[in-house]
């Protein structure tokens, strides 16, 4: 017998062979009539090829091979071949001789069935996969999920389906049977058949990933509280299976349920208290939750640990940023060195250090962050940032000439053509910003707050209403629910002489958002429509809450004698 060459995994993909090309004509030799020489000769004759990229020339000779050799292996290495050459039909007849040569050989069953699958042949998948899962030794666990392994790649769902429906329905008490089918239909898009096979897997044998998969597919069909319930229920039932509590945290943190995604991560915590991954996202949970105490303990922990450098040291300073101690903050962003939040932390240091009021410390910080090299995408962070700080320090002069380098720099920029357009609204410069805010819309005619932005300067500071009411109405059509949008349609609608339902608008704006600015509009509106004593109440409530707030005692001025 031959001798051959070593097998491996088999990939059904062309992409995950790495053969060598070069292109070169093969000289037939004359076979020597004895089957050594003849075997020799038609293995030569084909891995030369192969070297070559001659695919159908090694195809043709290892099938020679594969017909008259007793070895498994040249049988596998001419799949392979056949399979790279994408000659599914030699693929066929050397998998079939595999199976002749291993009989309890998986991988040839499944490239067999795979094969049959593509051509769209599903009594012959099925019949080669029957007899792997009828005859074979395995125990079910390692078969299936093997199957499942294969199965899932294959891009004809409606074809696998129905060879693993075949399945499903002949070994209906093989639980893992079930399971192949419905993890199948979940990634075919068939929650509804999915969710029906998990269950019916589940009854009858308890299966790792199960239950996760099934709360996923609750998900999908728009049934949150049912996969919070369902998998909490197999969690009382096996409370001592972290990897299931880990999947039930997880779940917690997808449908937002942050504060008890933390209590579940804290039990798994005191079960495994060195485990970077649990420490790291206890953390987040406790920030998000405003434990602060709590964060910052799982977060210097992993500090100590050394672990998640960078991470660890960004959050601290975002702890101590929410409990206002601005110098820790920093100081702790400054030791953020590697990885992706050191960016982050250099911005959040500068806008520390104008909060602090330390604004020319601010201005030189973000000047030196523009002199190393950077992204485009990044150098718009820095100009924002820069522009941002000099409009807290009411210098809109000085950040319109930030925003027009930037532009200058980096021309057509959604996010800088906006900021420059808020920005020019302050200096009086109504011009600029209809300009920049019509040059968002030629690319984004939804952009929804560039509508909201021209709609509203063009009703409070110009005398053009129905255009600007044109552009409220279409911002409200796709921000229904933003306060600010609301707001400013309630201010067109009180221009326009529409008082009842400029009111209407403006009290359902302060209801979404306690606003200083809504405030001293609706109060204006009742103002003007006669509910005098109603607008006072307004107004004092809104200075109670932002004393001396500019937008309220600018109303108030103008409109009590």
């Amino acid at each position: 017998m031959l001798i051959g060459c070593a097998g491996s995994q088999l990939p059904l993909d062309r992409g995950e062979f790495a053969f060598e090309p070069v292109q070169a004509r093969i000289n037939p030799l004359v076979s020597q009539d004895n089957p050594v020489g003849d075997a020799a000769y038609h293995l030569l004759v084909a891995e030369i090829a192969i070297f070559r990229d001659q695919t159908d020339i090694a195809i043709e000779h290892y099938l020679k091979l594969a017909r008259t050799q007793d070895n498994p292996e040249i049988a596998e290495r001419a799949v392979r071949i056949a399979v790279y050459g994408q000659n599914l039909e030699a693929a066929s007849e050397a998998a079939q001789r595999w199976i002749e040569l291993e009989p309890d050989q998986i991988e040839a069953h499944q490239i067999i069935a795979t094969i049959y699958i593509r051509q769209h042949n599903i009594d012959e998948a099925f019949q080669y996969l029957d007899d792997l899962i009828e005859f074979s030794d395995i125990e079910d666990r390692e078969l299936f999920l093997s199957l499942l392994g294969v199965l899932i790649r294959e891009k004809n769902s409606t074809t696998v389906l129905a060879v693993t429906h075949k399945i499903a329905k002949k070994y209906p008490d093989r639980a893992y049977a079930q399971y192949l089918h419905g993890m199948l239909a979940a990634q075919g898009g068939q929650p509804a058949i999915a969710l029906e096979y998990l269950d019916r897997a589940s009854a009858r044998e308890e299966i790792n990933g199960a239950h996760g998969a099934r709360a996923k597919i609750l998900l999908k069909l728009g049934r949150p509280d049912e996969a919070v319930i369902s998998l909490l229920k197999a969690v009382l039932n096996r409370p001592n299976d972290q990897k299931l509590r880990l999947t039930y945290a997880r779940l917690l943190v997808d449908v937002k349920q942050y504060e008890r995604a933390r209590v579940e991560f804290e039990k798994l915590y005191q079960a495994s208290p060195d485990d970077v991954g649990l420490l790291y996202t206890l953390g987040l949970l406790s920030l998000e939750s405003q434990y602060f105490d709590a964060a910052e303990k799982y977060m210097l922990k992993l500090v100590e640990m050394e672990q998640r450098p960078g991470e660890a040291q960004y959050y601290l300073g975002r702890i101590n940023e929410s409990r206002k101690r601005h110098d820790d903050a920093i100081n702790w962003y400054r030791q953020v060195h590697i990885g992706e939040y050191r960016f982050d932390a250099q911005l959040r240091i500068a806008y520390l250090l104008g909060e602090s009021g330390h604004f020319e410390e601010a201005h030189e910080h973000l000047k030196s962050m523009l002199k190393g090299s950077q992204s485009h995408s990044s150098l718009v962070r820095i100009y924002l940032a820069e522009g941002e700080l000099l409009r807290s320090a009411k210098r809109y002069e000085e950040a319109m000439e930030v925003y027009d380098t930037a532009l200058g720099i980096i021309p057509g920029n959604t996010g800088l053509l906006y900021a420059r357009a808020l920005t020019a609204e302050r200096v009086g410069r109504i011009d600029i910003l209809e300009q920049d805010i019509k040059t968002i819309l030629k690319t984004e005619p939804d952009n929804g707050h560039a509508l909201n932005a021209l709609g509203f300067t063009l009703a409070d500071q110009t005398d053009r209403y129905e255009e600007a009411y044109d552009y409220l109405k279409r911002a409200i059509a796709i921000l229904p629910e933003d306060a600010a949008v609301i707001d400013s349609f309630g201010w067109v609608n009180y221009r326009l002489g529409k008082y009842e339902e400029a009111i209407r608008l403006l009290r359902k704006a302060l209801e979404r958002y306690d606003d200083s600015e809504i405030a001293a509009h609706l109060g204006e509106v009742l103002w003007v429509s006669g509910a005098q004593e109603e607008a006072k109440k307004v107004w004092k409530k809104a200075l109670q809450k932002f004393p001396g707030d500019p937008f309220v005692q600018k109303a108030m001025r103008r409109l009590i004698p």
